[in-house]
């Protein structure tokens, strides 16, 4: 599978598969109620081959009538092989979802992530204490990943003290992106029509690194921390 994946850069997106050509991981989009609810057939033919995709169960999408519904369409998913992370999951103080709720739910979801060996893509807003007591609690041993991070230089800093990896999309602060270390970045487009290329030269231009350059190391970062199952 490594061989496959060698020409990913976008570390997630919600593009479609025609549209992404195959150098993204597709966020695959649970469905949130019963008239939306996948097949067996479904579950089986979900993810087209040559492509890489995560899930997860938002905390936008979560509430108690639908999590353990969610949750176990989630586990049919992550068994199969081009599934290659947990997310987004994640915590958001602005979204209807009780916080209980929430972090009942996020922790579920990082016990499936260090079950299949998968890392763990994550949405937060507001949250990063409640983030951080979870990851102090349990103790994972998988990757974690910030998906489109635009937060301060020290918060940066505290989440790369805590083993968290930071990925940076179409927009974000200069002088954070600066300085994360080349071994804790990744990219992604996430909903932004943007090209990946696009981010790609304008991060290196913020970081006054080679563009062929940057693209080696979010390569490497890659391959370090995703498809290892």
């Amino acid at each position: 599978m490594e061989n496959n994946a060698s020409h990913i850069l976008d570390i997630h997106t919600h593009k479609s598969e025609d549209v992404s050509h195959g150098r993204a991981i597709i966020n695959f989009p649970l469905p949130v109620d019963d008239s939306l609810c996948l097949s067996a057939s479904d579950v089986r033919t979900a993810g087209k081959e040559g492509y890489f995709y995560s899930a997860g169960i938002h905390p936008w999408k979560l509430t108690e009538r639908n999590a353990e519904e969610q949750f176990e369409l989630l586990q049919q998913l992550l068994v199969k092989e081009q599934f290659v992370a947990v997310g987004e999951a994640g915590l958001d103080k602005l979204t209807a979802a009780p916080m209980e709720l929430q972090v009942r739910m996020f922790e579920k979801q990082v016990e499936l992530s260090e079950k299949y060996r998968l890392p763990l893509i994550i949405h937060c807003v507001k949250a990063m204490d409640e983030l951080l007591a979870v990851r102090k609690k349990l103790n994972p041993a998988q990757p974690w990943i910030w998906h489109g991070f635009r937060g301060k230089p020290q918060q940066a800093g505290q989440l790369i003290k805590n083993g968290i990896y930071l990925s940076f999309g179409a927009h974000y602060p200069e002088e954070t992106v600066k300085g994360v270390p080349a071994g804790c970045l990744f990219l992604e487009t996430d909903d932004s029509p943007v090209d990946i290329e696009e981010v790609l030269k304008q991060v290196a231009k913020a970081r006054s690194t080679d563009v062929e350059e940057l693209r080696q190391a979010i390569r490497e970062n890659i391959q370090k921390v995703f498809f290892r199952r």
